[in-house]
């Protein structure tokens, strides 16, 4: 874990991720609140990033070693959707697919295989 940041502490000068290495702190030095997208894990504290990666790596992992290519891809591209769609279930699909680079129906299926419901409709914007 990184000597800046502890789960005892709940503020520090900067967070390092031990997945990357990447740093967040204040421009002006103040300590600052645990980054709200990172998460403690086995691997020590983790940015978004890494914890992306984590679900995809996971996923392909738990795969026969045989499957193929394009079977991989697949299996990265559903556990990264439902990574976010877990960590955001009230988001819409088509803001989660976006951040997925994939498409609403895939966020929609990917909420089916899991289980969980529909997050309420999106308010349309004005203006």
């Amino acid at each position: 874990m990184s000597p800046t940041a502890t789960p005892a502490a709940p503020t520090a000068a900067k967070w390092t991720c031990d997945g990357c290495g990447m740093i967040v702190s204040r421009m002006d030095g103040e300590r600052t609140g645990f980054p709200e997208a990172w998460a403690q894990a086995e691997q020590g504290l983790i940015c978004l990033i890494c914890r992306r990666e984590l679900a995809a790596e996971e996923a392909i992992a738990a795969a026969p070693s045989d499957c193929p290519v394009g079977t991989r891809a697949e299996l990265r591209r559903a556990a990264l959707i439902e990574f976010e769609v877990r960590r955001n279930p009230d988001h819409p699909d088509g803001v989660i697919a976006r951040t997925c680079r994939s498409s609403a129906p895939a966020v929609a299926k990917a909420r089916a295989r899991l289980g969980l419901a529909e997050p309420p409709a999106a308010k349309p914007r004005t203006g």
